[in-house]
């Protein structure tokens, strides 16, 4: 009984210094494996995030099959009626028109059943501001599960310098730029809309999937990319819902000649003449995850928190993905969809 009883009194219990060292070890632990476990997740995340503008892109396709071949608006004007009867017209940018393509058309009846009318104009109820899994990157800590986050833009091409930080009043429609002839003629839009795929609604120019098959072609094509200063997909602001290329303009036309980014009326998109300053210009704001720190809603560029570039889908459906120094002239011809009429030398696939 004396043995049992001295063996007991030696034992010890766990003491404050024993706790301290195993939550040290444990610490210590975490910081050596969290970078490695969080770089394990990046490619995953990645790869999520492609297959979401996958979905996209064939809602796009399911879309245009639905409305003979036509691609929506970037943004365009629909009469409804909302529960109390009230009628006015309601602004609805391409992501909202895709949520039926979408398998979202529930969402979309209580958007215009729930929405709020003053004098004539609709706008979206709070309720129906949530976040959808299919519009974001998980990489995109801004959009990714924060209601009406919005990681994914469309093409629309070239874009007034003015509008390019913002289009609250959806001016960027074709022949608003002009190279040849006078702002919104018949040659300024044949120019104009042969640079992207998608418009704000108007009545000269629908986008089709079968003009850019039978321009540069569909895979050739950016439709969409990423953009960490995408605004909310309820939005219609163009700089806040596409991408596109700035252009400098006195009243919507583009000058022309030596020492300008375009060459002449002949040859009008073709940025690769001798004395261009396309790559010497000040505010090269148009690049690959340039301005990683603007505004949302106010830098309508490519961009994304992937190492090295970013993810785009082309107007064919295929996934691919875009380095950051990927040379400006090749970033150009894949932008436009129709460009090699006007001077625009043809893309060699292997150059990105």
């Amino acid at each position: 009984m004396n043995r049992c009883s001295r063996n007991n009194s030696n034992r010890r219990g766990i003491t404050r210094v024993d706790v301290i060292v195993v939550l040290g070890l444990g610490l210590l632990l975490f910081l050596l494996f969290a970078p490695a476990v969080r770089s394990a997740r990046r490619p995953a995340r990645k790869l999520q995030c492609l297959n979401n503008m996958r979905n996209v892109a064939l809602a796009m396709q399911n879309y245009a099959s639905s409305q003979s071949g036509k691609l929506p608006f970037l943004s365009s004007v629909k009469a409804i009626k909302n529960s109390a009867e009230e009628e006015g017209d309601f602004i609805e940018g391409w992501p909202v028109t895709l949520l039926p393509a979408l398998d979202s058309t529930t969402l979309l009846k209580a958007i215009r059943k729930n929405a709020v009318i003053k004098s004539g104009q609709a706008t979206i109820g709070d309720g129906e501001r949530v976040w959808l899994d299919v519009f974001t990157c998980p990489e995109d800590g801004d959009s990714h599960r924060n209601s009406g986050g919005l990681s994914y833009v469309v093409n629309s091409g070239f874009i007034s310098r003015s509008l390019y930080h913002g289009d609250p009043d959806r001016k960027h429609i074709p022949g608003s730029l002009a190279w040849i002839g006078e702002p919104g003629d018949d040659q300024a839009i044949a120019v104009h809309v042969s640079t992207g795929v998608f418009w704000q609604q108007n009545e000269a120019f629908g986008p089709s999937l079968e003009y850019i098959s039978t321009g540069d072609g569909s895979s050739t094509t950016l439709m969409v990319t990423e953009n960490l200063q995408a605004g909310n997909w309820y939005d219609t602001d163009t700089a806040k819902i596409s991408f596109g290329f700035p252009v400098e303009n006195s009243n919507g036309k583009v000058p022309l000649g030596v020492g300008q980014t375009f060459e002449s009326e002949e040859r009008p998109l073709n940025t690769e003449f001798k004395e261009g300053t396309l790559m010497t210009a000040k505010g090269q704001d148009w690049r690959v995850n340039a301005g990683l720190k603007a505004q949302p809603g106010t830098l309508p560029r490519p961009s994304s928190n992937h190492a090295g570039g970013v993810n785009v889908i082309m107007c064919d459906g295929s996934g691919r993905f875009l380095n950051q120094n990927i040379d400006p002239f090749v970033y150009l011809k894949l932008l436009t969809a129709n460009g090699i009429p006007y001077g625009e030398g043809e893309l060699q696939q292997s150059s990105y």
